[in-house]
């Protein structure tokens, strides 16, 4: 018989009634267990990012493209910033304010269409990327605001760059953090100013300067569609490499503005019709004072070799571009009338003009044409001087008394073995007789030079060695006799300088390429001069205070600057150096020839610049021609260059009045004693006081001062 159970009705509501607390339970528990996890894990994914995302420093710190300002204010060179070793990079950062509108709808159109409505995250594109993603069966397309990619951008090792949800959660979260702490047009500026668009591109402005060679203003709306496009895949859509992607990547952009309402279907259309015509920024390196923005160039990179790797420098020069350009011309056209007249190859060019009062180096050529040899021979290129070395023999024995400018000097044949040459040494005159005897006065404007080698005798090959480099020679220079006659290279930049010292009265004055280093207002150097007639009156202010008490230091006693400034406008006025008179102004210098007319130099100046030109090709072996030596080959180039960069200037005297501290004598050419009065002969010299001559020439006083070193039987 089947026993029937009977449930008991109490204990089955004590189970419904439990069953149901705990579904209540859950029912509540859950979606706050839910909500504290995820509210975990947004601290979670929160805590590395920063409370208040620095804009402002970050865009400081961003790299940009480095500008060299010309004297003028011309942009003379762009230096692209590192990106790697192997890559380099282009920005220019721009204000909203300067953008167009245009390229604003453009670049709406193209990535964020609700950016000025949203707040940082676009929940409308989330929803419509994933039914489109979810149609297509793979990602076709993003939900990234603007500020996201800002985001992105500014933090990418914190968000990271892989395709997840822990990504995407950390970019709208500091998206969001941006967007309470910046204004809308300060976010789509820095976006524009960062985005990488092909090319070497980073922001619109350098994009548009890389693909069309123009400012963000002058683009078309056909360009500035196509600029927009490049954001979204700039490799797939280069116009360079595919036109055809590009063009169809333009023409949707320009169809999403007319979408959008921001063209008229007209424009479109018509702007859709239009090829893309490509153009090379014209801004080329080199293209503009050359050799003076590499000289620029290479002192940044040795002295702030990262600030340049960053970029966003303003490197502000001394070049003048339209003096720099007629000086290139004028060396082109010299070297090839010489090519011409002596049938062979032209030779090449170094030379360098330079205001010596201020120290600013206005012009430098060195060689014929920068696209085919960046070498500088202005400043890089140490080449035998020839004579041009001897003012420096001579002021090494004025400054220590060997010598006087009336000094009598033997002028005979030399001939000695050289041990270090391998050559028996016999120096000539350049085709002229020896004279006997040569005030040394006369020696020097006569370029004569035995009396040169009769003077490093007297005062010391170290000596003088001492002596040129304090005046600035850097150049290694041997202590053999020969060096009174330029046997040691030098480079016609420093050769110029030591020229400088005795221009401006013994005193020193360095080479100025570059006059200012900065980042936006924060500068790394100033050494602009406060005569710079260019300087803002708070600016020039400034560099007073800076430079008051620290005049140039005194290399050379100023009366020695003086004799031997007076020996080199002799040169010019009556010696080797006579054609510089076509200057039209008072000038003072010296040529230089070396042996077989290999090289030829004339280096001299004026009261307000000077200037060396060195004339040569690149082979020493091979001359320069018959008679092409430094009165020919290198100084009519002299005269053109000073004239352009004086033109307009007043004439001033050289030299100007003696300085304290010397006496005037009118001296006989012929013995070195005081002119007898009313003698035609006669030249004024300048001595320090107990040097001067005393007794009269012709008054039967006997044989000539220091008798011992004199001979008259040659």
């Amino acid at each position: 018989m089947r026993r029937v159970h009977i449930a008991n009705p109490v204990r089955r509501a004590r189970a419904l009634r439990l069953a149901a607390v705990l579904a209540a339970w859950v029912a509540v528990a859950a979606p706050v267990a839910a909500g504290l996890w995820a509210l975990a894990a947004l601290r979670e994914l929160a805590a590395s990012l920063p409370a208040v995302p620095d804009l402002d420093g970050w865009e400081r710190r961003a790299p940009a493209t480095s500008v060299v300002v010309a004297a003028d204010g011309t942009i003379a060179a762009e230096i692209p910033f590192r990106v790697s070793d192997a890559e380099a990079g282009h920005r220019f950062p721009v204000r909203f304010d300067d953008i167009p509108p245009r390229m604003v709808q453009a670049v709406l159109a193209a990535e964020d269409r609700r950016f000025f409505r949203h707040g940082g995250v676009d929940l409308r594109a989330v929803v419509r990327a994933a039914w489109a993603n979810y149609r297509a069966g793979r990602v076709v397309e993003g939900a990234s605001t603007l500020t996201q990619q800002v985001a992105r951008n500014l933090l990418p090792r914190a968000i990271g760059r892989e395709r997840s949800l822990r990504r995407k959660f950390r970019e709208a979260l500091l998206a969001l953090r941006i967007e309470r702490a910046y204004d809308k047009r300060r976010i789509f500026e820095v976006y524009v100013n960062h985005v990488f668009l092909g090319a070497g591109s980073y922001g619109i402005a350098a994009a548009a300067r890389a693909y069309f060679d123009k400012d963000l203003a002058d683009l078309s709306l056909a360009e500035t569609a196509l600029i927009a496009g490049l954001a979204q895949a700039p490799g797939r859509a280069d116009p360079r490499r595919d036109p055809v992607a590009a063009r169809a990547r333009r023409d949707e952009v320009l169809e999403r503005m007319w979408r959008a309402g921001f063209v008229s279907e007209a424009d479109y259309r018509a702007a859709a019709a239009e090829p893309i015509a490509l153009r090379r920024h014209a801004v080329a390196y080199g293209t503009i004072a050359p050799w003076h923005t590499e000289r620029a160039r290479q002192e940044v990179a040795d002295a702030w070799p990262g600030d340049l790797a960053i970029g966003g420098l303003t490197i502000e020069t001394t070049a003048q571009p339209a003096l720099a350009a007629e000086a290139e011309t004028l060396a082109r056209h010299h070297a090839a009338e010489l090519a011409r007249r002596q049938r062979t190859p032209p030779p090449q060019v170094g030379a360098v003009i330079w205001d010596h009062r201020t120290g600013y180096v206005e012009a430098t050529v060195g060689g014929l044409s920068w696209a085919d040899s960046r070498f500088d021979r202005a400043t890089q290129a140490c080449r035998q001087p020839g004579s041009a070395f001897k003012p420096l023999v001579y002021a090494a024995a004025l400054e220590r008394g060997a010598i006087t400018p009336a000094t009598p000097l033997r002028d005979a044949p030399i001939a000695e073995w050289d041990d270090r040459l391998g050559v028996h040494w016999k120096p000539t005159n350049a085709g002229r007789p020896f004279r006997g005897v040569a005030l040394a006065h006369d020696a020097l404007v006569a370029s004569l030079n035995a009396p040169a080698v009769a003077v490093l005798d007297r005062v010391g090959a170290r000596a003088v060695i001492d002596f040129a480099h304090r005046l600035g020679i850097t150049s290694d220079l041997a202590p053999v006799r020969p060096l009174a006659l330029g046997a040691s290279c030098v480079v016609p930049l420093e050769l110029a300088g030591a020229y400088a010292v005795f221009a401006r009265g013994g005193r020193a004055v360095e080479p100025v390429f570059v006059t200012r280093v900065r980042r936006g207002a924060h500068v790394l150097v100033d050494r602009a001069d406060p005569a710079d007639p260019t300087l803002r009156a708070a600016r020039r202010f400034d560099r007073l205070a800076a430079t008051v008490g620290r005049a140039a230091p005194r290399v050379v006693d100023a009366g020695t600057a003086y004799q031997v400034t007076a020996m080199l406008a002799d040169v010019v006025a009556r010696g080797t150096g006579r054609a510089a008179r076509a200057v039209g102004r008072p000038a003072a210098g010296k040529t230089g020839t070396t042996n077989g007319n290999t090289d030829a130099w004339f280096v001299g100046f004026t009261a307000r610049v000077v200037a060396a030109v060195w004339v040569g090709h690149d082979d020493p072996a091979q001359a320069l021609g018959p008679r092409a030596d430094g009165a020919r080959a290198a100084l009519p180039l002299w005269v053109a260059l000073v004239g352009a960069a004086e033109r307009g200037r007043p004439a001033e005297p050289v030299p100007g009045p003696p300085p304290p501290g010397l006496v005037a004598a009118r001296v006989d050419p012929e013995t070195g004693l005081l002119a007898p009065p009313g003698s035609a002969a006669g030249i004024e010299l300048y001595f320090r006081p107990g040097t001067e001559p005393r007794e009269l020439a012709g008054a039967g006083a006997g044989a000539p001062p220091d008798p011992t070193r004199l001979g008259r039987d040659f």
